[in-house]
């Protein structure tokens, strides 16, 4: 075998080995593998990408560097799971883990199985193809008898989160085969055991973060929904996207365009970059708007606090004023920013209290939050 052939299939044993080990590699992984200079294995690692042996998980952004997997075959269902992220919030005790999925039956099955399972989950629910999974930090609780699949406990350890779970026949196909692939990813170790599989699947510590937005239209042009999710087409690559919901407030005020309808989105963002995210946010919607009354605010955590849903409620049933608005935001943690003007902070502040209102609360002005 030429020098050339026998590099090519050291480089390919290795990256065999690696999305085996870890789910997926970098370009420094295998230089610290092999000793290889980088320009040796950077050109290996194309080449292998340009024949279809690797495929690109996760882009370079900045200084954190490509995630690449080797692929089996073409009709290796490396797509089935897109994306696995988690947003952590401490003070509250609790996490939710996120899966984007290339099918919703896949979804709804695994929503359903999770939960049936109890273990670690405390609430699990889909929209389309994106799973949600609310879970316990730092307890493992007992799993349900018979569970196919289960989440048995979640850990956050320095800037990373662990989950511990458990699959067998079908579910565990997912474990050994298809979520190595997935964007997010950091680690995953899959161990036979008598009668199941057991995984430890490992993610970055996010946080989840609510941005709420309203008063960005006026009679000619514009809509809030619609520039909200522009905005968070702009935040890719800054965050994980998570929702962009629009939700129905008051439909009597004096102040509205047409149906007085506020919007928000859902991010999952590492806590280093929270800043940037603000700031370009404001920035990207004070360029954007066509109202001199824009405002925007935002809510860290997974919960939602009391003072904020009775807020909420209120902007349903009657006119509140900027005013409140502001000392609820205060009272609520809740960060609320003057874009182009004040009377936004209305709608910006009350459209987070419903990021778990379901679609029938979201569009039904009358419906109040519990």
């Amino acid at each position: 075998m030429s020098k050339v052939l026998r590099r090519r299939a050291l480089c390919l044993g290795l990256v065999k080995e690696l999305t085996l080990r870890q789910g997926t590699f970098t370009i420094q992984d295998v230089v610290n593998e092999t000793g290889l200079p980088r320009t040796t294995v950077q050109d290996w690692i194309h080449r292998l990408v340009d024949e279809g042996f690797i495929r690109i998980i996760e882009e370079s952004v900045g200084r954190k560097p490509a995630r690449y997997a080797y692929v089996r075959d073409e009709a290796f269902p490396y797509l089935a799971c897109k994306r696995i992220f988690t947003a952590v919030d401490l003070d509250a005790g609790i996490a939710e883990i996120y899966h984007e999925c290339s099918s919703e039956g896949a979804v709804i099955f695994c929503a359903f199985e999770h939960f049936k399972a109890k273990g670690a989950i405390i609430e699990a629910r889909y929209e389309g193809k994106f799973l949600r999974e609310l879970t316990i930090l730092g307890r493992e609780r007992e799993v349900a008898s018979g569970a196919s699949m289960a989440v048995e406990r979640v850990d956050v350890v320095g800037d990373k989160v662990i989950q511990k779970i458990r699959a067998v026949g079908g579910p565990a196909h997912s474990l050994t085969e298809t979520m190595r692939f997935a964007r997010g990813l950091r680690e995953l170790k899959v161990k036979p055991m008598q009668g199941y599989v057991e995984g430890i699947v490992v993610t970055d510590m996010l946080e989840h973060v609510t941005i709420g937005v309203d008063d960005t239209d006026s009679p000619d042009s514009g809509a809030t929904w619609a520039l909200t999710l522009a905005l968070l087409n702009s935040l890719k690559g800054l965050v994980e996207e998570i929702s962009h919901k629009v939700v129905h407030l008051n439909p009597n005020v004096k102040y509205k365009t047409v149906g007085n309808a506020a919007s928000f989105i859902e991010v999952a963002v590492a806590p280093n970059k929270l800043n940037a995210l603000i700031s370009h946010s404001v920035n990207f919607l004070e360029k954007e708007t066509y109202s001199d009354n824009t405002a925007v605010a935002f809510l860290k955590g997974l919960t939602i606090p009391d003072p904020l849903k009775s807020f909420a409620n209120r902007a349903r049933r009657m006119e509140v004023t900027v005013s409140e608005a502001e000392r609820v935001a205060k009272k609520a943690g809740v960060s609320v920013y003057e874009v182009t003007g004040r009377r936004g902070m209305i709608g910006a502040v009350a459209s987070l209290a419903f990021f778990r209102a379901p679609p029938e609360v979201l569009v039904n002005s009358e419906a109040l939050l519990a």
